[in-house]
């Protein structure tokens, strides 16, 4: 279902791009074809692989860069996955690995992959951030760590909701996580447009990693009244409270003070497509605004079950 709405957003605007480039006028040799940031690549330019990948110009080349991407990043998860259950399962020993149910057996490895997601994905978009690639202007820079960070997250969606449909009981929540989650990543790929927004929110990645450690102990029979595992729910709560929750706010503000013409033009212009690619910035708002209040409903989660005996 992910893949059929990408597809269907993607020829939705096949039309508007052919329009803009029949507009455009043509390149004279040796003039800059493409710019991202501050990457300028001139006609005839050697390019490596890596250049390639974030200069190419024409729709089919960054569909590709888009599905290479992310069928690199599912793959690596799966592995990862593969690599790693059989390993908790040993050191849970046959007792303990007897006793769990069909899906914690699946989610032995999915946690894992989960943490690694994390730590790559958030990571790479924090770097993003924090290196200055989106100072003084939120809507045409696509530095190469957010692509990464976005390509990882799309495969690791890709991955997960493979996970999810072979388990049972996952609430509609995280299936919508998920869906907008693996479209938003995969669509700004391929429009590179406005990657500031799905960037900053990818940041939210790292606070599963106390979450997941929460997870293994309960497995591991450690008591949910132990020092461990309620000093890991109270940083669980302040990773959300700090990270999480404010994610839309912050992001806002900051992408207020790097335009000139403010938050409110520039999600009018978005929502409108003036001089935004109108599947991008719609699709943009749509999504930061799910996310963000998914994450305050997450956030108010994790504060509840400081006071609650049971860990969730």
């Amino acid at each position: 279902m992910n893949l059929v709405w990408t597809i269907q957003a993607i020829k939705a605007s096949a039309k508007e791009e052919k329009k803009e480039k029949k507009e455009k006028k043509k390149d004279e040799p040796g003039q800059a074809v493409y710019t991202e940031g501050c990457h300028t690549v001139a006609r005839g330019q050697r390019r490596t692989f890596l250049r390639r990948l974030m200069t190419t110009v024409s729709r089919k080349e960054r569909l590709k860069d888009a599905a290479y991407t992310t069928a690199g990043s599912a793959l690596v998860c799966a592995g990862v996955h593969l690599t790693s259950a059989p390993l908790w399962k040993k050191k849970l020993g046959h007792v303990r690995y007897s006793t769990l149910s069909r899906r914690d057996k699946l989610y032995l490895g999915e946690k894992t992959v989960a943490s690694l997601n994390g730590v790559v994905s958030g990571g790479l978009a924090l770097y993003a951030i924090a290196s200055g690639s989106y100072r003084g202007n939120v809507v045409t820079p696509y530095p190469r760590s957010g692509h990464w960070a976005l390509g990882f997250f799309s495969g690791f969606s890709l991955y997960d909701t493979t996970i999810m449909s072979l388990s049972a009981g996952e609430p509609i929540m995280m299936w919508i996580h998920h869906a907008l989650g693996f479209v938003g990543a995969f669509l700004m790929m391929y429009y590179r447009e406005c990657s500031y927004f799905p960037v900053a929110f990818t940041i939210t990645e790292f606070t599963v990693l106390p979450w997941n450690a929460m997870w293994y102990l309960s497995k591991f029979n450690v008591p949910q009244s132990s020092s461990v595992m309620r000093a890991l729910v109270i940083c669980r709560a302040v990773a959300f409270l700090l990270v999480r929750a404010p994610i839309g706010v912050t992001t806002a503000v900051y992408a207020h003070k790097q335009t000139k013409i403010g938050i409110v033009a520039l999600y009018k212009a978005m929502l409108r497509g003036r001089g935004i690619n109108s599947v991008a910035g719609r699709g943009t708002v749509i999504n930061t605004t799910a996310f963000t209040i998914l994450n305050l409903v997450w956030a108010l989660q994790a504060v509840k079950a400081i006071s609650k005996k049971k860990v969730q």
